[in-house]
């Protein structure tokens, strides 16, 4: 029997996990690196207001804010005690196995954040990267490595959970966020969901478009498995 720690409900730690990151004189890391370098930075001039306050409503705890829409989910869609039991034990336990295949890939390949990257891109070997020193991300740079995304893989897996366990795209979520005081925000599909968080978590300064995208793909692929595997509602 397979151990918490390596794996909840997937067939080994390795079932989802993503490919390795671009390599750093690739033509889609220089891309990935320029679009990060513009619309990131605290001071950037590239970010529209309304991108940033997407970028902020996505800057907090994703816990408490994807589980009050599951919360929600429950009243707007009238569900009894079982549907409800139903979907959070798939929802939280497809995160569960997000959580644990993206900070395995994360220790794998020991990326780094773009704000090391874009001081030393000097250091890259990439002749089409321009260092900036002083460049600085719009949100303080988390701790540990970049690739792939903890906060795509947790929205591409909640939402991706409902998909499945609904059989909809209009999945109806409302949202808040413990960033920004008072916010709600309701998206009708989980791809508007998964699209915003990528977005985000770019224009934050934080992360790369690859690793944004391949936990958004790993959290759907995931999600979908588990629930067909193990959340199917009797006949």
């Amino acid at each position: 029997m397979a151990r918490l720690r390596d794996t909840v409900a997937r067939d080994s730690p390795f079932q989802f996990a993503p490919p390795p990151p671009p390599a750093l004189t690739s033509s889609r890391y220089t891309s990935d690196f320029n679009e990060v370098k513009d619309y990131g930075s605290a001071t950037s001039t590239a970010r529209t207001p309304d991108q940033t306050a997407t970028a902020l409503f996505f800057s907090g705890n994703p816990v408490v804010q994807f589980n009050y829409g599951l919360r929600n989910q429950v009243t707007l869609r009238n569900l009894d005690i079982v549907e409800a039991a139903r979907m959070f034990a798939g929802a939280d336990m497809s995160v569960a196995d997000a959580i644990i295949t993206v900070w395995r890939a994360k220790y794998d390949y020991g990326y780094w954040r773009p704000i090391t990257a874009i001081n030393l891109a000097d250091t890259d070997g990439n002749p089409a990267t321009i260092a900036d020193p002083t460049w600085t991300p719009l949100l303080t740079t988390p701790a540990y490595p970049e690739y792939p995304s903890g906060y795509n893989s947790f929205a591409a897996s909640v939402t991706g959970s409902l998909e499945a366990l609904f059989h909809t795209r209009h999945i109806n979520l409302s949202l808040i966020s413990t960033a920004v005081p008072n916010a709600v925000r309701h998206y009708d599909t989980g791809s508007a969901v998964r699209t915003d968080v990528v977005n985000a978590r770019i224009w934050l300064g934080i992360h790369f478009r690859s690793a944004d995208e391949a936990s958004r793909n790993l959290g759907v692929e995931l999600s979908h498995w588990v629930v067909d595997h193990f959340f199917q509602a009797d006949d």
